[in-house]
């Protein structure tokens, strides 16, 4: 019996951040290419196979996560919050299964890695391609480089047009 490939390689960098690539038969995962994957592991990356398992209308409802490297708690971590927040409910590792609470919508964002463009976007039509994929676009729309899993945008304050409306949003005169 052969197994169905998984549908993403995902990367947890020490600093938070997820990257997915569609997954190949080319991505090492095993023989002498080990030893790369178990460097990566000691230098705190996490490198997991993800395998989406969708319901009826094919959304992306549960993810398979097994480690190639790392799989620390916080690389566990990481991964369930990005899960979380593509719409996933639940998150299977190994071991251990971890119930989620899916947050997709609002505004989501990311900076891309080759022309350092900023993407934000929340139309319905964006979540719904992220429900469907199972996971945020992956390839800038601008120049085609990697972009990091997106993540909720930041809200800046609204600061009022109205120069009387509030005397602690002015900004000192620089002297």
């Amino acid at each position: 019996m052969e197994c169905e490939p998984p549908d993403f390689r995902a990367t947890v960098h020490r600093n938070g951040t997820v990257r997915l690539v569609d997954w190949g038969p080319w991505l090492a995962g095993g023989g002498p290419l080990y030893t790369l994957l178990h460097a990566r592991g000691r230098a705190g990356v996490g490198i997991a196979d993800l395998t989406v398992i969708r319901d009826d209308e094919r959304l992306a409802v549960e993810v398979v996560v097994a480690f190639r490297c790392g799989g620390t708690p916080e690389h566990r971590r990481v991964l369930s919050e990005w899960a979380a927040r593509v719409g996933y409910r639940r998150a299977w590792f190994d071991g251990e299964i971890s119930d989620l609470d899916p947050v997709p919508g609002g505004t989501a964002q990311t900076r891309c890695t080759g022309c350092r463009a900023r993407l934000v976007d929340a139309d319905t039509s964006f979540w719904e391609f992220v429900r469907h994929r199972g996971a945020f676009p992956t390839a800038c729309v601008l120049c085609g480089s990697d972009l990091p899993q997106w993540t909720p945008a930041r809200q800046t304050r609204q600061v009022s047009c109205d120069p009387d409306a509030s005397e602690t949003l002015r900004r000192p005169a620089c002297k």
